[in-house]
């Protein structure tokens, strides 16, 4: 406790800490941080992102979504799909000892974390809630997209290995 009193003195004396109860906030740099879009727009950024990536690159037998109606469930599902068709691409690429492995193991956790957000907008949380927890979704499926056109550039081969 002497430790944080202590310190709690040090800034105090360096003027990062005021000990008066109704202190203003310290100025700071403004942030102009833009809203989050309207869900209806997210959905359909979601799914034309989905069609013209995911379905191109990790797993083209995804059924195409309609951008003009897509709906929460199918995108939700579609995303789960190809998080987890990345997932065993990769294990394959690995087994082959692949050079692009690990770099879609980025990509993969890019996926998963597009997945996790998805999930949450079942959640009873308002409207507002779910557009954001979406614009996160469309932002780290925004990232995986990035990080393969930078360093893979060639789809996954992971439908094209199985047994028929």
């Amino acid at each position: 406790m002497d430790t944080c009193l202590a310190v709690a003195r040090l800034l105090v004396q360096a003027g990062l800490l005021d000990t008066t109860p109704n202190a203003p906030v310290a100025a700071g740099p403004v942030m102009n941080i833009p809203p989050v879009p309207p869900q209806e727009v997210t959905l359909a950024l979601l799914a034309h992102r989905i069609n013209q990536w995911g379905r191109v690159v990790i797993d083209p037998t995804l059924p195409y979504i309609d951008v003009t109606t897509a709906d929460e469930r199918s995108l939700r599902y579609t995303l789960q799909a190809l998080w987890e068709e990345s997932g065993a691409g990769i294990r394959r690429m690995i087994g082959a000892i692949d050079s692009y492995a690990p770099m879609w193991w980025r990509v993969r956790d890019a996926l998963q974390a597009a997945h996790t957000a998805a999930s949450r907008t079942t959640a009873d949380n308002g409207p507002d809630d779910r557009a954001l927890w979406w614009y996160i979704a469309l932002l780290h499926l925004d990232r995986a997209h990035q990080v393969w056109k930078e360093s893979i550039g060639r789809p996954l081969q992971a439908g094209r290995d199985r047994p028929q």
